[in-house]
């Protein structure tokens, strides 16, 4: 998306972009490099949206996760910036969960109204070391979820999966998401 967004900007070429009812802000492009070149907002605006949003995200806090990445930061602090930003797109209405997960799932924010959370304590989730049991990052997910009333309910894992241990079903789990609209 940067490099499209640079070629329309410095290069002078076009977009043009289409979608339907999952796409523009609720495709992810709110706030996104593309978002500028339009003459539209991708901005979810509470009234336009016909159903709330619960989202529940589990980061791998594994050893891997200390690992250093370009520009002096690690997987984990990447990891951490992804869930701000997740949690920076909701609205009042939706509603977002944390958890930080190695050999053991822990709630780190609990499901509730995403207005409510601090963006800061994401910011600050380390890597413990240990590994990653990913099958029970999904299940704690699951249960986190299990009570939201949410028209839209969504699971995000950030893990590197350098350390994976004990995957579990967790091909079944995923269908069973499937099935319960998750």
């Amino acid at each position: 998306m940067q490099t499209l967004a640079a070629w329309v900007r410095e290069a002078g070429g076009g977009v043009l972009m289409t979608g339907g009812p999952t796409s523009f802000g609720p495709g992810g492009y709110y706030r996104s490099p593309l978002e500028p070149l339009l003459p539209v907002s991708m901005e979810l605006r509470r009234e336009h949206r016909k159903f709330s949003v619960a989202i529940v995200v589990a980061l791998d806090r594994s050893g891997s996760m200390a690992a250093s990445v370009d520009g002096g930061r690690t997987k984990m602090d990447l990891a951490d910036q992804g869930a701000a930003e997740v949690l920076g797109m909701l609205s009042p209405m939706d509603q977002f969960g944390c958890l930080a997960v190695d050999s053991v799932p822990q709630v780190v924010i609990p499901l509730g109204p995403a207005d409510q959370h601090p963006r800061g304590l994401l910011l600050s989730i380390e890597s413990m070391g240990g590994g990653i049991f990913v099958y029970e990052a999904l299940e704690a997910a699951t249960r986190m979820l299990s009570g939201a009333t949410a028209g839209a309910r969504h699971i995000i894992l950030f893990a590197d999966a350098a350390d994976a241990e004990e995957p579990g079903a967790y091909a079944d789990l995923l269908a069973r998401h499937r099935e319960a609209g998750i």
